[in-house]
């Protein structure tokens, strides 16, 4: 045997699951904004520094670093979309095939441009061209 020692492999990443992530992102939303402020900062005074406030311990550098907020378009929101292999197969080649006449580059703007198309289409033939308005409050389609 050789002197030379096996390398440390590295940890296995983690499997991306977007339901989870979606969950903890709701979870962390809603634990930010159902915080209250501290009656000092409600009042419109000035809050004592950390180091003066009661009980106060300084938390690790670690500990206070926020993730790197995910780079999103403006006004946008994320669904969840199962479609068949079938589907997802044909979606592939089409834009495979037809990206140089097109212009379409990924599998969000082409699902993106065929909602706006079929929801253009769909104004159109039932609704005299014109956007349909909001469903009412509390109404699940």
């Amino acid at each position: 045997m050789s002197g030379i020692p096996e390398p440390t492999r590295p940890t296995p990443r983690r499997a991306r699951n977007t339901f989870a992530q979606a969950r903890e992102s709701l979870a962390a939303d809603d634990a930010i904004s159902a915080t209250p402020a501290p009656v000092a900062q409600q009042a419109g005074a000035t809050p004592a520094p950390v180091a003066q406030q009661a009980g106060a311990t300084p938390a690790p550098v670690a500990q206070q670093a926020a993730p790197a907020p995910k780079k999103r378009k403006v006004a946008t929101t994320d669904i969840l979309l199962s479609v068949s292999e079938e589907l997802k197969e044909r979606m592939v080649a089409t834009l495979e095939h037809t990206r140089p006449r097109t212009g379409i580059t990924s599998q969000q703007q082409f699902i993106r441009i065929a909602i706006e198309q079929l929801c253009k289409r769909l104004e159109s033939d039932f609704n005299n061209g014109e956007a349909f308005p909001s469903p009412a409050q509390g109404v699940n389609l």
